[in-house]
């Protein structure tokens, strides 16, 4: 029992410092983007050694893929909390899709739209990221189908009528960062929300 303790505790200590480094690297990227996210200042901000980071993350690709990786299932499981939610009728469809404009017109968005720009054109980042945004993709229709059944509809339309959310939400987010109007993309919402209730209602 006793000699199994350091090896737990090295790995509590481990863990905490993968967790702040990535911590470090989504609040750089957010703060300067991706190109002008360094590595010196990552390990500045998470407060560990340079050593320590390259033990978790040997490139600088691998350390933006698992912080990519770690936000989208951060927003996976708030996503499915919602949509659980919405099942169990505690809150509306409405609710849910104020709860999507809520989170991809902010930290998230801006984030993903960042690395999915640099990937456009930087090979190694593409093939760290893809499989990332791929698992994201397949986490969401797993709830969509879980949280969202409709007598009326079948499992592939509900897919895509929430999908097709997904990215109008995204689309909205890419706006946000030249249009400053609320009642703009407040009107956009309410619009589409009449929308979703014509093919559920």
């Amino acid at each position: 029992m006793n000699a199994s303790l350091p090896e737990g505790k090295n790995a509590q200590r481990s863990a905490l410092t993968r967790e702040k480094v990535l911590k470090a690297t989504l609040d750089q990227i957010y703060e300067c983007g991706i190109l002008a996210a360094s590595t010196p200042e990552i390990v500045k901000r998470a407060g560990i050694s340079r050593g320590a980071m390259l033990h978790h993350f040997p490139s600088k690709e691998q350390l933006i893929a698992a912080a990519v990786e770690k936000l989208l299932e951060d927003e996976v499981a708030l996503i499915e909390k919602e949509a659980e939610a919405y099942a169990d009728h505690e809150k509306s469809i409405d609710d849910f899709v104020d709860f999507l404009w809520e989170r991809f017109s902010g930290r998230l968005f801006m984030i993903t739209m960042d690395f999915l720009s640099s990937a456009r054109t930087d090979e190694k980042l593409r093939e760290a990221v893809i499989p990332v945004s791929l698992n994201f993709h397949t986490s969401l229709n797993q709830i969509w189908i879980k949280f969202f059944p409709h007598k009326q509809k079948s499992t592939d339309q509900i897919q895509l009528l929430l999908n097709t959310t997904m990215c109008l939400m995204r689309g909205m987010g890419v706006q946000t960062v030249i249009k400053d109007d609320p009642t703009y993309f407040d009107g956009i919402r309410e619009y589409w929300k009449t929308l979703i209730h014509s093919q559920l209602d």
